[in-house]
């Protein structure tokens, strides 16, 4: 249904000495780490909402890792069975869900704007919707600044979303079967 870069680089990335592959909860602290870091304050998940994400939803919490074994970046998301991303979507899991809730994609600071976020998130979207996902349909919010980085990676802004978190206003992107034949053909 989804097919970004393919399993082939699933693992690693020849450029980068990283490899990619789901969090486990004893990476909890260097993931909590690096959230704190990526978001203003109010706007970073808490400890316990990333270890309950770990926790009910380990197979949508994926990782970037160094030769050394440490956590640089990783990805995370809930299942909802709701088509759009509300405060109640964002603060559960449904495990029977087909809408992907993509909560945060993070990279250490040393390592952004070198291409591992796009990296990671093409890779991440390869393995959670592989055949015989449920995923039908993911979607995230982000900030202005980051719509042109997740819309290189296939997601169509969909307007103002309603969520209020933090101060900032939030942006609503998805992407579905139709705008994802177009990115994995780029």
């Amino acid at each position: 249904f989804f097919s970004f870069l393919g399993l082939a680089s699933m693992t690693s990335n020849p450029s980068m000495p990283l490899r990619f592959m789901r969090v486990p909860v004893a990476d909890l602290e260097p993931a909590y780490g690096l959230e704190s870091d990526s978001y203003p304050a109010d706007e970073a998940a808490s400890r316990e909402k990333l270890e309950l994400r770990l926790q009910l939803a380990a197979e949508y919490f994926w990782g970037a890792y160094d030769d050394a074994g440490l956590l640089c970046g990783f990805v995370c998301a809930t299942l909802s069975s709701s088509g759009t991303l509300t405060e109640e979507s964002m603060s559960e899991h449904d495990a029977n869900g087909h809408t992907l809730c993509i909560h945060s994609v993070v990279v250490e600071e040393a390592r952004r704007r070198r291409g591992v976020g796009l990296w990671m998130l093409r890779n991440y979207l390869d393995a959670v919707t592989a055949e015989g996902s449920r995923v039908e349909r993911v979607a995230l919010l982000c900030k202005e600044h980051l719509v042109p980085f997740y819309a290189s990676a296939g997601f169509e802004l969909l307007g103002p979303s309603g969520v209020v978190h933090g101060q900032d206003p939030w942006l609503l992107m998805a992407l579905t079967s139709n705008n994802m034949a177009k990115s994995s053909s780029a």
